[in-house]
Parts: C-alpha cells; sequence; structure tokens
C-alpha cells in the first residue's frame, strides 16, 4: 500500500462519518524549493551554448549546465532549455531545468523545474498569488516560489519558479502516476471528432513545435487515447437524461467544480473554459476518473488581454462560445445541482481561501521578500529591455493600480471587484448548493510543521492516534494549526462538527 494513502481498512468504522475518499490531495513536503522565501539559482554553461539556446529559442535542445542552489547545493549535468509558446519570444524568457537530463539523479525530489519570466506582469506575484491560493483552497495544482537566476555569474533577474507536472508531481498529489496525463493546449475544447485516436493525435497547437493539443506526457511508448476518445465521448455523446451519471464515472465532477469556482475568481480566462487552453486530464487509477489540473496562471487578477470587464463577468456564461464551445463545463453546469454546488464552492472559497485580508497578505508579504531582487532585475531597472517598459515604479504600485493596456486592474482592486460582483451574480440562496463548506480539506497534507484550512478558523479541533486516543485539542482563529509536536504517523483530525479527515504527519 502505498505511505500516502488514506484508505486504512482499520479505520473505516471510526471514519464513517467523516469525508475521507481517495480524492483529497496529498501534499509533499515543500523543502526549501517551496518555502516561500526568495532564493537564488546559479547556472554555469558555455557562453556559446547561451547565447544559442536565446537565439534558437524553438529547438528544444537542452544544454549540459551546472545547477547550483542558494550558493552551496551543486547538481552537475543538468539540461537547460528555453521553455513555452508565446513567452518564446520574449525578452525575459522562461527557462526549464532538467535536473535529470543527463544522468539519474533530483534535486529536493524534483526532477525538473520551469523557471517563469512572467513578463507579462508588472506586479510579479500573480502566478505565485494563484498557486497560494490554489493551495489553501485544497486544489491541486503546481507550486510556486520566487527565485533569481544568475547565469555564469550575471543576475538574469527574478523569476518565479512553478512547479513542472509530471509522474513526479502526480506521485505526490495522488500517490500514483501509472495513468495517462494529457497536457492540454489550444485549440483542446474536448470536442467530438469521431470515435478513432487518430484525430485527437492530429489536432496540433499552432506554434513551430508543432506539438499535439491533447499531448500524452506519460506512458508515450504505448501512445493509447483510447481513455482519452471515451472520456470526449462520454462528454458530447451521452443522453442529455443520462449525462449526470455518465460523466460522474468517467470524472470528478466535484473537483472540478471547486477548481472551476478558483479560476473564476482568480480571472484565468487563459483555461479550458474561456480559451480551450492551459490545463492538465489525468486519468486517476485509484478511481478510473479523469482530474481536471489547472496551469499556467500568469494571466489572472486582472491581466485581461482583450477580456472585457474581466472584473465582472458573469460567473455562469464566463466561457467564450464564439471561440470556444467549451462542452464539459457548460453541460456539467447545466445540471441544477451542480450549479447549486458550483456556487456553493464560489462562497466557499471567497469566504476562506479567497477572502481579501488573506489575499492582500500574500501580495503584501511577496513585494516585501521580493523588493531587492526588483531593484536591481535588469528588466525592471532599464539595463535590459523589458516586454512591455516595466519600470521598478510600475511594480511599486501594480497591486493597486492598473497598468494599462493588457493590465487592466490592480491586483487588490480586482479581487475586491470580483469578490462583490460573484456574489451579486449568485442565483441561488446561500447555503443550498450540494457540497458544503463543512468539507474538511487541509494543507500541506503529509505536514510537518503547521496545517491550514479556512474551515478551521475559529474551530475547536481535536486530534487523535488511529486507535481513537485523542492526543491533542486546539483552536485558531487563522485556519492555522500546529502538528509540530506531533511524531511521525497518521492521525485523525476533527472539527467540532464532527468532520474529519486523516492528517499524515512527517518530520
Amino acid at each position: 500500500m502505498n505511505r500516502y494513502s488514506c484508505v486504512l481498512s482499520s479505520l473505516i468504522l471510526f471514519l464513517s462519518t467523516g469525508q475521507l475518499c481517495a480524492q483529497q490531495a496529498i501534499w509533499p513536503q515543500n523543502g526549501t524549493v517551496y518555502d516561500n522565501k526568495i532564493h537564488r539559482i546559479d547556472i554555469f554553461l558555455p557562453k556559446d551554448s547561451w547565447v544559442k539556446m536565446n537565439n534558437n529559442v524553438w529547438d528544444n535542445i537542452y544544454f549540459r549546465s551546472l545547477f547550483i542552489y542558494d550558493q552551496k547545493d551543486s547538481v552537475i549535468d543538468i539540461g537547460m532549455r528555453v521553455k513555452g509558446n508565446s513567452s518564446r519570444n520574449a525578452e525575459k524568457k522562461s527557462y526549464r531545468l532538467d535536473l535529470a537530463g543527463f544522468k539519474a539523479q533530483t534535486y529536493q525530489g524534483l526532477k525538473n523545474m520551469n523557471l517563469n519570466g512572467n513578463q507579462n506582469d508588472p506586479s510579479a506575484v500573480r502566478e505565485y498569488l494563484s498557486a497560494r491560493f490554489l493551495a489553501r483552497a485544497g486544489i491541486v495544482s503546481a507550486r510556486c516560489n520566487p527565485v533569481e537566476l544568475y547565469v555564469n555569474g550575471t543576475f538574469q533577474g527574478l523569476r518565479n519558479h512553478a512547479e513542472y507536472i509530471d509522474k513526479t508531481f502526480l506521485d505526490s498529489r495522488f500517490g500514483e502516476s501509472s495513468g495517462n496525463l494529457y497536457k492540454c493546449s489550444w485549440p483542446a475544447d474536448l470536442g467530438w471528432l469521431g470515435a478513432s485516436q487518430q484525430p485527437y493525435k492530429d489536432l496540433i497547437n499552432p506554434s513551430p513545435l508543432n506539438e499535439r493539443a491533447y499531448d500524452l506526457k506519460t506512458n508515450t511508448v504505448a501512445d493509447d487515447y483510447s481513455d482519452l476518445v471515451y472520456f470526449i465521448n462520454v462528454i458530447n455523446n451521452s443522453p442529455k437524461d443520462s449525462f449526470a451519471v455518465w460523466i460522474e464515472q468517467v470524472f470528478d465532477v466535484n473537483a472540478y467544480l471547486k477548481v472551476l469556482a478558483a479560476e473564476v475568481l482568480m480571472g484565468h480566462w487563459d483555461n479550458y473554459f474561456y480559451n480551450k487552453n492551459n490545463y492538465f486530464l489525468y486519468h486517476r487509477m485509484s478511481d478510473n476518473r479523469f482530474v481536471y489540473i489547472p496551469y499556467d496562471m500568469d494571466n489572472t487578477f486582472g491581466v485581461q488581454w482583450g477580456v472585457s470587464d474581466i472584473q465582472k463577468r458573469n460567473i455562469h456564461s464566463w466561457g467564450n462560445l464564439s471561440s470556444s464551445k467549451a462542452p464539459l463545463t457548460y453541460k456539467i453546469l447545466n445540471i441544477t445541482k451542480w450549479k447549486m454546488a458550483y456556487e456553493q464552492e464560489l462562497r466557499n472559497l471567497i469566504d476562506g481561501a479567497y477572502k481579501t485580508d488573506s489575499l492582500f497578505a500574500i501580495i503584501d508579504f511577496h513585494k516585501t521578500i521580493v523588493a531587492s531582487s526588483v531593484s536591481k532585475d535588469p528588466y525592471y531597472n532599464g539595463t535590459l529591455t523589458s516586454d512591455y517598459g516595466f519600470k521598478v515604479s510600475d511594480w511599486q504600485q501594480a497591486d493597486t493600480k492598473a497598468w494599462g493596456k493588457h493590465v487592466s486592474y490592480g491586483v487588490k482592486p480586482f479581487i475586491s471587484e470580483r469578490t462583490t460582483s460573484a456574489l451579486q451574480q449568485m442565483i441561488y440562496p446561500a447555503g443550498t448548493g450540494l457540497i458544503t463548506k463543512n468539507r474538511l480539506s487541509i494543507y500541506p497534507n503529509p505536514a510537518s510543521d503547521i496545517v491550514y484550512s479556512p474551515v478551521l478558523a475559529g474551530k475547536n479541533v481535536h486530534i487523535y492516534q488511529t486507535n481513537g486516543t485523542l492526543i491533542k485539542s486546539c483552536n485558531s482563529a487563522s485556519g492555522e494549526i500546529s502538528v509540530a509536536d506531533l511524531s511521525d504517523g497518521t492521525y485523525i483530525m476533527e472539527l467540532q462538527d464532527a468532520v474529519k479527515t486523516l492528517l499524515l504527519i512527517r518530520h
């Protein structure tokens, strides 16, 4: 049995009143790579390799390099290349580090790192904020952390280290990675292309890379898309009166409703619902259902690129029917019980992880830890050409003021106005949704020092050993509970209203 599994047969009777299921996300330890502190990454490689990498951005060739973390830990023979689609031609480029590129090795358990330039965002906080928000909401997504990138001793600017979604990621969240993982990019709208696998393989993302829009990232030798074809068949061809039954058998609908609510609140228009882009589908073997995983969330919180009134776009007709049919989302929201549950998820997030004060605190914290890095960033201080002319002064006010053009809102005003408009657009009275805010999902899990959930705030919390012995009781106004005093092992966390979950602790 996987050590992260939450299926413990000896606990069935004890936990029968709880919200336990194989679908709750498991959260890996952050180490230092995702500890919300600024870190330094040094890359050393031949000068001609660095020049060639940046002059031939579509080659996807990894250049052999030396990796040094915080000027002390070194990993030799890693691979480095430019990454992204439209961002490859940016002045401030994004890079992928393949730590196992030339030999079998990892760093703090990671085989890959994405160092994103976030060149569209004058605040440099949006992708980081999205990741922190989603994690606090208990949504499976990539972690992020700010880093300073040096190449051959020269500072190349602030980057956002975004977690790479691969088998390592899957194992850390689901305790498994044997299923098919599809990276889905424009124009992957989950529309029906017929019963044959080939049309789905032949649907190409229109970039020079000539990549599949449904790009299989695991089990590539088998290259078997039959599960995806079946899933899309259910979406598009199930009889209207039985769609709800069929889709639940192949897709984790409840998990998706929470992600959908989060994406709408963030204004993540470059996603499946609006732009048939930027999502992963994982065929989870534990329950034989697909799971939706969002990614690439720098175009959020007021970065709108032509999406009008992004801060108040209607929560129920948020997609873009003129260019992206999004049959999965619209068919799910056409079912009353799920439309109600979607609204309840929105309310839960607004009352919890999306709460204004909480998000503002993350923004202020990030601004503090990256201030020195931004001031010396050559793309902000004018040493190198910025893609949009962002200056240090633009960064300083980006949390409260719109930069203009594609950045239509400051980050904080967007959050405030999106919260107000979402609540005004609700159709159903509060509490009528089938998904309740008392569902206990905690982060991180496994934990070492602190666990968090907005549901814990102000509640009496009891922690039991698996034999039912009470070992800790506490109450937290903020929703954070210290577990640093507990030994390694599996525990049961219970709220005062008898909602339970399993808690794994590893130091």
